[in-house]
């Protein structure tokens, strides 16, 4: 829980700025926009996926790519959904995660 508390507030700060507008702070959602609370993709523990849709985005366009935000941000946000709401996976990505999946 300490690795996990620093990236975790972190993340919670990303979400506000960059994931809230559509997603909603409570992760919900809503129309076409898919949920993260409860999510299978957010709670699964093969990381890829997930930190796949946030570099590239999905939907065609509809969820936008944010590789623009760093290795550390982008660990801290997807970190932050893993462990927020209903979520509770106890999961951590670190930013060599990130950097991993932005070389496939």
């Amino acid at each position: 829980a300490r690795a996990m508390a620093p990236l975790a507030e972190r993340g919670a700060k990303v979400y506000a700025a960059n994931c809230a507008a559509c997603h909603q702070p409570n992760g919900q959602g809503g129309g076409a926009i898919k949920a993260l609370d409860g999510s299978a993709i957010v709670k699964s523990d093969d990381h890829a996926k997930q930190i796949q849709i946030v570099l590239h985005g999905a939907a065609n366009g509809a969820m936008p790519p944010w590789n623009a935000l760093s290795d550390t941000d982008l660990a801290a946000v997807v970190t932050y959904t893993k462990n927020a709401w209903s979520n509770k996976t106890g999961q951590v990505v670190q930013p060599s995660e990130i950097v991993a999946q932005r070389a496939k």
